[in-house]
């Protein structure tokens, strides 16, 4: 496993084991990745998710996508970003 320092993070205190699994799979497939090769894993981990029957907090999504961007250019955060709000709006 790589960089995990996340797991400490306040939103991480009570997340279910299940959703916890999705995001280190997440994590450690997506680092290193620009946008454009995180997105099918994002796709991926919520398909996952949906699979369980579970779904993410906006503080734990808000968690996710720092992950995935923390070493992204400023460019591909904010195109991992819209897509992140574009998944949101299809979801409601």
């Amino acid at each position: 496993m790589k960089h995990l320092d996340w797991i400490n993070h306040p939103a991480m205190k009570n997340i279910d084991a299940r959703k916890l699994a999705i995001l280190v799979d997440l994590a450690n497939e997506a680092e290193g990745k620009s946008a454009d090769k995180a997105l099918p894993l994002l796709i991926k981990a919520n398909a996952k998710m949906k699979a369980l029957g579970l779904s993410f907090t906006p503080n734990e999504s808000d968690l996710m996508v720092e992950i995935l961007t923390k070493d992204m250019s400023p460019a591909d955060k904010q195109r991992l970003e819209m897509i992140k709000k574009m998944i949101v709006k299809k979801n409601k």
